[in-house]
């Protein structure tokens, strides 16, 4: 059974506001696909990149670290630029969330829903994101117990990639002053608690006049999906059309 990396999902709106919308760390455009559909409804014009090896079997995952899907994100945020948006925002969910913040300090952007964003990353936590994947991958690829070990093990070669994504991590936390877009932040009650302590350190060292700080007692890690998402969704819609 092939595999092929889900395709960028570009859905043109009436207004002239353009939203950018990132998917988790080894999810894909899927995280964020429905959102994207009801911001267009709405008349937002709508862009969501997959960054590289998402989707695709573990072994070529691996191929790529945090640079390359912050690459991505760079590309996308430039092609709405070349397609004439001169107001454009962004929201993300967990890495999305990370990508948001990079982009906010970086450039220009108008708006920014930041969901399930950590403040930091243990380097077992990353692996056990990669073993998830890696496992789940496997049964979608019905592969036998010899290639799914030889699967698994490219997470032994991944250590320098991981700590690559860290520093990342530690040099947006320590730009957060840059940004000053109107900023909500979000975060689900049922997600680690870590996640409610990122969020407060996000919220409280963004350099932003106009930001909110919102909590979703249904919601889990990834709140554009599962129980409560009808809520967050709703709430983002507001805050784009606000």
């Amino acid at each position: 059974m092939k595999i092929k990396s889900p395709q960028s999902i570009y859905l043109k709106g009436h207004r002239y506001r353009a939203i950018l919308l990132l998917h988790s760390f080894t999810g894909t455009v899927r995280d964020v696909k429905h959102l994207a559909t009801l911001l267009n409804e709405e008349g937002f014009t709508c862009y969501v990149p997959n960054y590289p090896g998402h989707g695709l079997p573990l072994s070529k995952f691996t191929q790529y670290d945090i640079n390359d899907w912050w690459n991505e994100v760079i590309n996308a945020y430039h092609f709405l630029e070349n397609e004439g948006y001169q107001t454009i925002s962004a929201t993300g969910v967990s890495l999305g969330g990370l990508f948001t913040l990079r982009l906010a300090e970086r450039f220009k952007l108008d708006r920014i829903a930041v969901m399930s964003a950590p403040d930091k990353k243990r380097e077992s936590e990353i692996a056990w994101r990669l073993e998830r994947y890696g496992q789940r991958m496997n049964q979608i690829l019905s592969l036998d117990e010899g290639e799914r070990c030889q699967q698994m093990d490219t997470i032994l070669h991944y250590n320098n990639e991981i700590e690559i994504f860290q520093r990342v991590i530690d040099e947006i936390m320590i730009n957060l002053k840059q940004i000053t877009s109107t900023a909500s932040i979000l975060y689900g009650e049922k997600d680690d608690e870590l996640y409610a302590e990122s969020a407060q350190y996000i919220y409280n060292h963004i350099n932003s006049d106009d930001k909110l700080l919102e909590s979703f007692a249904q919601s889990g890690h990834l709140m554009t999906h599962g129980e409560g998402v009808e809520k967050v969704e709703q709430a983002i819609i507001q805050f784009f059309k606000r």
